[in-house]
C-alpha cells in the first residue's frame, strides 16, 4: 500500500474515531438519535450520512486551501469575527465540560466491568490522554487511525451476533419502541437525524481543517470524506438495527452494547468494557489538543503545562449525573450549536462558489 493511501486510511480512522468515542461505543448515541425512532430513525440515519460527508469535505477543504492553523481561524473563516470568536470560547468550554463528563464516565465503566476504584480507572484515562497530548497532532491521527476500526471490529461484531442469535426479533423491535420510554435527542426524527449530523461540528471545526492544512492533494480530502463518514454511518446502522432487535432488554439501560456483548458471549462484556475505554480516549485526546493548540504551538511547555491543567481539572469534575442522563443534557445543546455552525458553513461555501 502506497503511503498516499496509508496517510488516507489513518485520517479517516481517526475521523471515525472521533465521532465514535464513549457515547457511540456505549449505544447511547444510536438508542436516542435512532432507535427511540424505530424505523423512520433508519431513514434519518440515511440522511445524517450524506450531511456528514458534504462538512467532513467542506471542513478538510477549507483547511487545505487557506491554511487554517487554530480552531479561532476556522471560525472566523466560517462565521464572521464577532460570532467566530464566540464560537471559539464556547465550543473550548463545551470540550473541557464534555472531558469531565467522559473521564467520570470511563471511571464508571471500568468499576461497574473490573471492581476498579471510580478515581483509578478516571485516572488513568487522565494520565493516558496528557501523555498522548504531548505527542503531537501527527501522533494522535496515527494513534486515532488504529483505535477507531478497533472500536468499531469489536462494536460490530457485538451487534451482527446479536443480529444472527435472533433476527426475527428485530421487526417486532421496530414495532415495540413507539410504546417504550426512551430518552430522545429530539421528540421529532426528523430533527433528531439533522441534530446528530451536525453536534460533532463544534469538535470537527476545530480539527478537521487543521488535518486539512497537511493533506497533500484533493484526491486525499475527497477520498477521506467518502471514506470516513460513509463507513462510519454503515457501522452505525449495523448498532441500530442489534438494538432494535433486543430492545427489550437494552432501552432502559444505562450501557446498551454491553448488554449485547456480555449476551453474546459473558467474558466478551468484560472486553467490551475496555473497547468503551478506546472510544472515550479517542474522543477527548483530539478535542482537547484543539483547545491547547488555541492557545499555544505544540511541543512547547505552555502546551504542556495547560494540557496537565486542564486535565487535572477535569478529573475531579466528572460525577454529577448518570452518564445516559449526561448525554441526553449535553449532546443535543451542542447540536443546536452545531446546526448554526452547520448553516454558517453552508453559507461560506455557497459564496465562494458564487464569487468564482
Amino acid at each position: 500500500m502506497s503511503k498516499n493511501w496509508i496517510r488516507i486510511a489513518n485520517i479517516s480512522g481517526a475521523y471515525m474515531a472521533l465521532l465514535i468515542g464513549g457515547a457511540f461505543a456505549t449505544g447511547q448515541e444510536a438508542m436516542q438519535f435512532f432507535v427511540a425512532f424505530g424505523f423512520k430513525g433508519l431513514i434519518g440515519l440515511i440522511i445524517c450520512g450524506l450531511i456528514m460527508v458534504y462538512t467532513c469535505y467542506s471542513l478538510l477543504n477549507a483547511g487545505r486551501n487557506n491554511d487554517l492553523k487554530t480552531n479561532e481561524d476556522v471560525f472566523r473563516y466560517f462565521c464572521g469575527h464577532w460570532l467566530g470568536v464566540f464560537m471559539t470560547w464556547y465550543t473550548m468550554i463545551m470540550i473541557i465540560a464534555v472531558y469531565g463528563v467522559m473521564l467520570g464516565g470511563v471511571g464508571a465503566t471500568l468499576e461497574q466491568a473490573y471492581n476498579i476504584p471510580n478515581i483509578i480507572g478516571s485516572s488513568f484515562m487522565a494520565i493516558c490522554t496528557t501523555i498522548t497530548l504531548l505527542l503531537g497532532l501527527n501522533k494522535i491521527i496515527k494513534i486515532l487511525g488504529i483505535i477507531g476500526p478497533l472500536i468499531i471490529l469489536f462494536t460490530v461484531s457485538s451487534a451482527i451476533i446479536s443480529l444472527f442469535n435472533d433476527s426475527s426479533t428485530l421487526k417486532a423491535g421496530i414495532t415495540l419502541v413507539s410504546s417504550l420510554d426512551i430518552l430522545k435527542a429530539s421528540d421529532n426524527w426528523f430533527f433528531s437525524a439533522i441534530l446528530y449530523s451536525v453536534f460533532s461540528l463544534p469538535g470537527l471545526y476545530g480539527f478537521l481543517p487543521l488535518v486539512g492544512s497537511t493533506t497533500k492533494s484533493g484526491f486525499e480530502v475527497k477520498t477521506i470524506s467518502l471514506f470516513g463518514p460513509l463507513l462510519f454511518t454503515a457501522v452505525m446502522a449495523i448498532v441500530v438495527l442489534a438494538l432494535l432487535g433486543s430492545i427489550k432488554s437494552v432501552y432502559n439501560t444505562e450501557v446498551p452494547i454491553l448488554v449485547l456483548a456480555t449476551n453474546v458471549f459473558p467474558i466478551y462484556g468484560s472486553i467490551f468494557a475496555f473497547v468503551i475505554f478506546l472510544g472515550i480516549y479517542s474522543t477527548v485526546t483530539p478535542l482537547i489538543w484543539t483547545v491547547c493548540r488555541r492557545f499555544f504551538d505544540e511541543y512547547t511547555m505552555n502546551f504542556n503545562l495547560l494540557a496537565i491543567l486542564l486535565t487535572s481539572i477535569c478529573l475531579f469534575g466528572g460525577n454529577l449525573l448518570p452518564f445516559g442522563k449526561l448525554i441526553n443534557i449535553i449532546y443535543p445543546s451542542i447540536g443546536y450549536i452545531g446546526l448554526m455552525l452547520f448553516i454558517s458553513l453552508v453559507f461560506k461555501d455557497l459564496k465562494f462558489q458564487k464569487a468564482k
